[in-house]
């Protein structure tokens, strides 16, 4: 039976906490934490961790913030992913 890790994510995994989150989506202002757990809470991405101390942060996996980012609808391209370039004609349209 193979080992399994003691902890749910690696060392390796980039964790960032809210306000580093907020700051990725650019998200800006006195309501930017509250903004990134909506969204967070939106996608389903789940808290990994806290930051230690009462005024800790909620720690989230970097990887599953950038997933959930690149795969949101483009603004105003009526649901062209991000990913393509957010435009209606396609790499070979000129």
């Amino acid at each position: 039976m193979p080992d399994t890790p003691s902890s749910p994510t690696p060392a390796s995994e980039e964790l960032w906490t809210v306000s580093a989150v907020a700051a990725y989506l650019g998200f800006t202002g006195e309501s930017a934490a509250g903004s990134a757990r909506r969204q967070l809470s939106r996608w389903g991405i789940a808290a990994k961790g806290r930051e230690p101390g009462r005024g800790g942060q909620s720690l989230h996996l970097a990887s599953q913030v950038r997933a959930a980012n690149e795969a949101r609808p483009g603004r105003g391209r009526h649901g062209a992913r991000r990913t393509e370039g957010g435009r209606f004609t396609g790499p070979t349209d000129a």
